[in-house]
Order: C-alpha cells, then sequence, then structure tokens
C-alpha cells in the first residue's frame, strides 16, 4: 500500500511487539473466563443429572415397597459405589467390560459414572449381600447446624441420611478430602465455586427431603 506521499505503509517492529503484547493480555484475561465458564457448565450439568438420578431413585423406592438399591463395594477393579444396576428401568444403560452399568458419566471424570452410598444394604463384589454393612459418615447437627464431629450410620432406621448421589468434582484427587471414607455427605467436602475443589452432592435425609450442594 502507498501513502499520499509514495512510501510504502508498514508496521514497525515496536507497533509489531505492542500489537504482540496487547493480544497476549487479551488472551491471559480470557482464558482463565473460559476456563471458569466450562467448569460451570459442567457444574450445572452435573445438578441436572444428579437431581435425574435422585428421582429415579424415589421411582425405585417407590416400586419396591420404600426400599432403595443396595451400595456397591468392591475389591477389584471396579469402581467403588457404582451407580446400581437395579435403576437400569429409569436410567440410560450401557456397557463397560461386559458388564451391564447405568451409563451416566461424570463430567469431571472421564470414563467414570456419578457415585452412589446408601445405608443399610451392600452388595461386595456383585456377589456378597451384607445386611447394615453399608454406611455413610454423617455430621452430628445435620441438616441446619452441622458440627465438626459426627459419625458412620449403617442402619438405615437410625441413620439421619438415606443416600447421597454425587459426582468428583474438578479435582477427584483432591487434598481436601482427607478422610475418603467420609464422602460426600459432610459440607467440608463440597464443592463451593468454579474456582474451587470438592464434590457436587444431592442426599436424602431420613424424612424424605432433599439437600444439595452449593
Amino acid at each position: 500500500m502507498k501513502t499520499s506521499h509514495g512510501k510504502s505503509a508498514a508496521f514497525t517492529l515496536i507497533e509489531l511487539l505492542v500489537v504482540i503484547a496487547i493480544l497476549a493480555l487479551l488472551v491471559s484475561i480470557l482464558l482463565p473466563s473460559l476456563a471458569r465458564a466450562r467448569t460451570m457448565a459442567k457444574i450445572v450439568k452435573a445438578h441436572a443429572e444428579l437431581r435425574g438420578l435422585t428421582l429415579a431413585l424415589e421411582m425405585y423406592s417407590q416400586d419396591n415397597d420404600e426400599q432403595l438399591p443396595p451400595t456397591r463395594l468392591s475389591c477389584s477393579s471396579r469402581t467403588a459405589y457404582e451407580l446400581p444396576i437395579e435403576l437400569m428401568p429409569y436410567l440410560p444403560r450401557g456397557r463397560r467390560n461386559d458388564v451391564d452399568i447405568v451409563e451416566m458419566p461424570d463430567p469431571f471424570t472421564p470414563g467414570e459414572c456419578y457415585r452412589y452410598r446408601a445405608v443399610g444394604t451392600a452388595i461386595l463384589n456383585e456377589s456378597t449381600i451384607l445386611e447394615n454393612t453399608a454406611a455413610l459418615w454423617v455430621p452430628d447437627g445435620l441438616p441446619g447446624r452441622e458440627s465438626d464431629s459426627g459419625r458412620y450410620y449403617s442402619d438405615p432406621r437410625t441413620s439421619p441420611v438415606r443416600y447421597a448421589v454425587w459426582s468428583m468434582g474438578p479435582e477427584p484427587d483432591s487434598p481436601r478430602f482427607d478422610i475418603p471414607g467420609r464422602l460426600p455427605v459432610p459440607s467440608r467436602y463440597w464443592l463451593q465455586d468454579a474456582s474451587d475443589t470438592g464434590v457436587i452432592v444431592h442426599y436424602q435425609d431420613r424424612g424424605g427431603q432433599i439437600h444439595q450442594s452449593p
């Protein structure tokens, strides 16, 4: 391009460096916002799907004399606290390693589904039924005035919480989960915002009310 004086118009090196610096600054500003937006989208998706799980559990309970599906425990390579296959009539069905599963992937944990724990009956390695073995750690005063103290409950008749379903959240191996066996009911383990770590959980208390993390 020619100017009115017949000279070619071009960026100087300094002008080019300034433009590159401005673009780099814009990218550094926008990338965290985009990452936060993606995380927020996953949080919204997880809450919607966990709500679907609680509805499926309610339908199962109504069809089975107010009983809940057993909790899956595993000493093998399978994931502990898998979603119960008893929910297949109400939820999407899939297969993994030639095994039927409820196909509801956790958006934060590729290759794994949401997790489920209920107080009472447990199935170990899909072969051994154990009564009053599946336990949940419940803080004293829950809900409303949650305390740092609490205990494990394995008897559905006395437990303040019937069951919980949850996503492991953005950092499944977070040091915040100092006692993994206490997941997911205590709010100290909950995801509070998109820049945090923690689980996303919905649980039902003994009175039938559903509670959830932020």
